[in-house]
């Protein structure tokens, strides 16, 4: 019998927007959940190319209304550091697709 790989990927998610908050060492990614789904403590894969990703924990999720748009947005925030944090500011996420998983690094 052949063991297969265990799939992770539980959601998609379409960013719009970030930015981070580095008093409280956060990072926050606006968008909406375009398919399956997205739960704390599960991982956001922030692409730098087709083939490398960086893989964090949300911490949290929030629903959050914008002035001006009639729809509400989903808030994921996820904990970095110092260096973290300036990798995903400097890589400008927004109007990106997210891939969700269950599992990342432990």
């Amino acid at each position: 019998m052949e063991n297969s790989p265990v799939d992770t990927n539980r959601g998609l998610f379409q960013a719009i927007d970030s930015f981070a908050i580095r008093r409280r060492n956060e990072f926050y990614i606006i968008g909406q959940l375009i398919e399956g789904e997205v739960q704390e403590q599960w991982y956001v894969q922030i692409p730098f190319n087709r083939s490398t990703s960086l893989s964090l924990r949300v911490t949290q999720l929030e629903t959050i209304d914008i002035t001006g748009s009639a729809e509400s947005y989903q808030l994921l925030i996820v904990a970095a550091d110092a260096e973290a944090m300036d990798l995903l500011l400097a890589l400008r996420v927004g109007s990106e697709r997210i891939v969700i998983s269950s599992a990342g690094p432990e």
